[in-house]
């Protein structure tokens, strides 16, 4: 993979070097050089940098998705997990989502419609929607139509509604789902799925029930959503999704940096976070064996103990680094796998839109017994008859809840997307840190970035404006209210 990024960054230097001398590129040209930028030299650096952001990399995958979701808490430098957001953590994560990665997508797709190759449109097109998603979901409205258009002068993009947003994504990723065929894509290129389009198509599908999902009990989305699900559920040939662990999108890492998992690079100098008290003590409470892949038992021994969140620095020095528990090794490990979405998580989400009325989606019930048994099969675990007991689906209001919070349980490593669907459904119940610097409301989404407002001020402030709030911590997104 380190030969395949380092090509990406020589071809993007070739072809932005503007020659002095009129002729001084054909007498140096070099025959056994590539003439032209194509796809598969772009694809590594997309989806990587993307994926690295979401997983642990930029402070929103490793802090702002786990802390506040409550999968993890801070033992060192905590004011982060207060709500006090450093500035870079802000202004990084939407500067490399759109000047990296969704630059590379957007080239992609329009390198492919030049070749007439349809599997890398569609490969532009989901990684694109996968990436607006999180910057939708983390920042509320966002430029999005006019958005990566800055080559053709759109230097000051409108922002679009969320709502607007989510229609599109959701269109695009039928388009996407469409347009492919079975031939392959170049797997040098293809780091996720080795050119395998079906795992493509999948995905897609996949990512569109997610979306579909997300918004099901809105009343002012424009479109049907129960159909748009229906249309993918009930026709397995045309939209397939997934079906084992085997075929969900997940990025496996290589063993040497920078190609090794951010989380594993990140490790080797610093230690600041724990398992957060608010999972430990609710898989402890049902014996769910998960927390052996979850957390480590403390250094200095005894049993799983998570922390608090928000701790201030005196009460983190009095628990200590070595009498709690670390993140899992399974997690820590350069080569261990970053998922965008498992079968678990779609499982889940078919539970949920039966529990709603989506009665082509299957049994709630079963969906979230066969959710649980997915999640665990992930680290290739069993769960035990006793946990399975304490678990037992309830129906009702009660089974819903039962639903939301196996969820959040098994989203663990996807920390901004539990975050997301905790405050979209408010399951479970957590509770701001006592110590927190937001009014003791839990964070309901990042502010747009400083250079926001210095370079595209007058959009910015249109967007809040239409969103009926100011640029905090607690406007609620379309999708909550």
């Amino acid at each position: 993979m380190k030969k395949i990024f380092s090509l990406t960054l020589l071809f993007i230097t070739l072809f932005t070097t503007i020659s002095c001398d009129k002729g001084f590129d054909e007498v140096n040209k070099n025959p056994n050089e590539a003439s032209s930028l194509t796809p598969d030299l772009l694809l590594p650096h997309g989806i990587k940098t993307a994926v690295d952001i979401y997983w642990g990399g930029a402070g929103l995958g490793l802090d702002i998705g786990p802390l506040y979701a409550q999968h993890m808490a801070r033992i060192q430098y905590t004011t982060i997990d207060q709500y006090i957001i450093p500035t870079d953590v802000i202004d990084n994560a939407w500067r490399d989502f759109f000047i990296e990665s969704q630059a590379d997508f957007q080239r992609i797709i329009a390198l492919g419609k030049i070749a007439g190759n349809e599997n890398y449109q569609a490969i532009g097109l989901i990684m694109r929607a996968w990436t607006f998603s999180l910057l939708t979901d983390v920042y509320g409205d966002i430029p999005y139509k006019d958005a990566i258009q800055g080559i053709d002068g759109k230097l000051l993009p409108k922002y679009d509604s969320q709502k607007d947003i989510y229609l599109g994504l959701i269109t695009d990723l039928k388009t996407a789902s469409d347009m492919i065929n079975a031939k392959t894509v170049s797997s040098t290129g293809d780091i996720m799925f080795a050119g395998d389009m079906s795992r493509w198509k999948k995905f897609a599908n996949s990512l569109s029930l997610k979306l579909l999902n997300r918004i099901l009990s809105k009343t002012d989305t424009g479109i049907d959503v129960k159909a748009e699900m229906e249309r993918i559920l009930k026709d397995p040939a045309k939209y397939p999704v997934f079906t084992s662990y085997n075929d969900c999108a997940f990025l496996t890492y290589l063993g040497d940096a920078p190609n090794n998992n951010p989380i594993n690079q990140n490790r080797k100098t610093r230690d600041d976070h724990r398992v957060s008290l608010s999972l430990t003590s609710r898989l402890q409470a049902t014996n769910d064996s998960r927390i052996t892949i979850y957390a480590e038992k403390p250094e200095a021994g005894g049993d799983y103990l998570g922390i608090p969140n928000g701790l201030n620095v005196t009460e983190a020095n009095a628990l200590g680094l070595a009498k709690t528990s670390r993140l899992g090794k399974f997690f820590t490990q350069a080569t261990a796998p970053a998922v965008l979405m498992s079968y678990a998580e779609l499982l889940f989400i078919k539970a949920e839109a039966a529990y709603k009325g989506v009665s082509v989606a299957g049994d709630a019930g079963k969906l979230y017994l066969d959710g649980i048994n997915a999640s665990y099969a992930q680290y290739k675990i069993a769960p035990s008859d006793d946990f399975l007991k304490a678990v037992a689906y309830k129906g009702g209001a009660d089974g819903y809840k039962q639903i939301m919070e196996q969820k959040w349980i098994s989203l663990f490593g996807e920390g901004i997307e539990a975050w997301t669907e905790q405050r979209r459904t408010g399951i479970p119940d957590l509770k701001a840190p006592l110590v927190n610097t937001n009014d003791n409301v839990l964070p309901t989404r990042l502010p747009y970035p400083s250079t926001e407002e210095t370079l595209n001020g007058p959009n910015m402030k249109d967007a809040l404006s239409k969103q009926g709030g100011v640029n905090d911590k607690k406007l609620k997104l379309w999708w909550a209210k």
